[in-house]
């Protein structure tokens, strides 16, 4: 027993032996008649005798709030309730011997002191039990309640003064039961019942909802007391014990409310303690269990746990958390309290075979990762072998077809000086020039896919600007540009080159040409794949490469077409889109190429 407990049990011991031998010696001394005061009674109460058996027991009833009540500041509303009750009867145990008038009224107004206070404190406690008091307006309310039992208080007690709540005259020897009640009385009536309709109001709200229909018995109960109260305003109870009767109600109602569970209460604190739903002890400075709960089960291996979370030295208001192999699949996290420190334990067995069974799949998905990363690899390495092998192919093809050209422009060169032969020959060679630097280009191409298979702008517009070069000192007006922000793929150049060169042949045999070349690449919405559900749009890029050759239209060579229809073949045979429109003046060629396009 702590010494809180004992100052309790103490002063409760003490007032009820006081009331006790108060009370027996009124008893034993008896009536003191003296019919000729005013016709007053003037000796002990007829129900002194229950008031004397009842003080006790409302001391051993607020001794027991002190054990069971968990909630400190209710377990004090309600001993203040037991001491009011105890106090109540006291007054009226020495109301009756007193043979003043003044006094007996004092007395008597002393009455509503307990009246208000107890259902002042009953309310309190219905607010502390709903989490009312959480509120910050709540303590203004409270103030405003104290004040107006305050003031309640001292209208009643000064009555004599004003008689506003009392009205009568000591100059009626029966004074004490021809009195009439003032509009004070019921001022101080309404506020009683107000604070008990707020008081049902917090308990019901505090009440989880299968605690609701304890209502009913409180509900009897206070019909029972309002229908007293009725009767005693009436006259037709006057004779009755209204200090014991309200008492003995209002105790009962709280206590039916203790016992449900609407007010927190428990038969003891430790067993309040053993009743949590976890496996948790209270630890002395020493590493001693002090307090446990009914989950704990002592053991072998509690030591490792109690020796790490001492030695952890946890310092105010922090948690630590901790786990040894001594205790598998527990959790433990230590709290520091007064005196020493708290340790929960925590089953974590479901969340460690979850935790296991997750780096078990985790463990496979980074296999078959690996496995997906060395079958990408591989298939990586066959496309692009795939590539390479279907660039050559077609590289092989069109040198060999630009080499059977080369020797047929070279086997029928003209061999005479005059000036026709000199021109025609300066022609076909220039071809020639051209058709070899074709074949260096292509050619490059094989060893750029084994050494550097990415053409970035700047090797790309070198290519351009040189081959525009050559063309413009041969007299044709040729300008270039290439916008291209990322790296090419060899086969996507070939493409690129095809059309190049094949319209610089077309402009070559061409009269008085102009040739327009503009190479870009931009992004473009593609048809992504879905199993049985809505395709989804993806993003690819493509190099788009847009020419213009302008002519006159008389003159044109046998060339001209030849080129251009040579070009047309070759972009059917590629997986490209194209649009090549020829004329007599001219041609336009816009051709769209994407990374994994331009092969065959």
């Amino acid at each position: 027993m702590d010494v809180d407990r004992k100052h309790v049990l103490i002063a409760c011991a003490i007032a009820g032996a006081v009331l006790g031998v108060v009370l027996a010696v009124l008893q034993a001394v008896g009536p003191f008649p003296t019919p000729n005061l005013h016709g007053m009674p003037t000796g002990a109460s007829r129900s002194t005798g229950f008031m004397l058996a009842m003080a006790p027991l409302l001391a051993a009833w607020g001794f027991t709030i002190h054990l069971r009540c968990s909630d400190a500041l209710i377990a004090r509303y309600l001993k203040a309730n037991a001491a009011l009750c105890i106090a109540w009867l006291l007054i009226v145990t020495l109301k009756y011997p007193t043979g003043n008038d003044h006094l007996v009224s004092i007395m008597w107004y002393l009455y509503y002191v307990p009246m208000l206070l107890t259902s002042t404190f009953s309310l309190f406690s219905a607010m502390r039990a709903s989490a009312l008091d959480r509120m910050p307006v709540t303590s203004y309310a409270k103030r405003a309640v104290l004040a107006i039992d305050a003031a309640l208080i001292a209208l009643v007690l000064t009555n004599n003064l004003h008689h506003v709540v009392f009205r009568f005259s000591f100059d009626d020897p029966l004074w004490s039961g021809s009195y009439t009640y003032g509009p004070g009385y019921w001022l101080v009536l309404g506020w009683i019942i107000t604070q008990i309709v707020l008081f049902f109001a917090c308990s019901f709200a505090a009440a989880r909802r299968q605690l609701r229909s304890a209502f009913v018995p409180m509900a009897l109960i206070v019909g029972v007391l309002g229908t007293y109260t009725v009767l005693y305003i009436l006259r037709f109870l006057i004779g009755s014990n209204l200090a014991l009767v309200c008492s003995i109600l209002l105790i009962s109602c709280l206590e039916i409310a203790l016992d449900l569970g609407i007010l927190p209460s428990y038969y003891w604190r430790e067993s309040m303690f053993s009743a949590l739903p976890f496996n948790l002890r209270i630890l002395s400075r020493t590493g001693e269990v002090a307090l446990h709960t009914a989950l704990f089960q002592p053991s072998a291996h509690d030591d490792a746990p109690h020796s790490m979370l001492l030695q952890s030295d946890l310092p105010r208001r922090s948690i630590s958390s901790f786990r040894t192999t001594a205790v598998p699949h527990t959790l433990f996290r230590g709290y520091n309290v007064t005196g020493g420190s708290a340790l929960l334990a925590e089953d974590v067995t479901a969340i460690d075979e979850r935790r296991e069974t997750l780096e078990q799949q985790q463990d496979s998905l980074r296999a078959h990762n690996e496995l997906l990363k060395h079958r990408h690899a591989i298939d990586s390495v066959l496309y692009r072998t795939q590539q390479e092998r279907a660039l050559i192919d077609e590289i092989e093809q069109t040198l060999a077809a630009k080499t059977r050209r080369i020797d047929e422009l070279l086997s029928d060169l003209p061999r005479g000086n005059d000036p026709q032969s000199l021109a025609k020959r300066r022609e076909r060679l220039t071809e020639v020039k051209l058709l070899i630097a074709y074949c260096k280009r292509k050619g490059g191409l094989v060893l750029a896919g084994k050494s550097d298979p990415a053409f970035n702008r700047e090797r790309l517009q070198l290519v351009f600007n040189e081959t525009a070069a050559d063309l413009r000192t041969l007299g044709i007006d040729c300008a270039a540009l290439v916008d291209v922000k990322r790296v090419l793929p060899a086969s996507t150049v070939s493409v690129l080159y095809d059309c190049l060169y094949d319209f610089a042949a077309a402009a070559f045999a061409a009269s008085n040409p102009i040739l327009m070349l503009f190479v870009s690449d931009k992004a473009e919405a593609g048809e992504g794949s879905g199993d049985g559900v809505a395709a989804g749009r993806q993003q690819r890029r493509v190099v788009e490469m847009r020419a213009a050759l302008e002519a006159d239209e008389s003159a044109q060579t046998e060339g001209y077409t030849r080129s251009l229809e040579e070009l047309r073949r070759v972009l059917e045979r590629r997986n490209v889109r194209f649009a090549l429109d020829i004329a007599s003046d001219g041609a336009t060629l816009a051709v769209q190429v994407s990374e994994d396009e331009g092969v065959a």
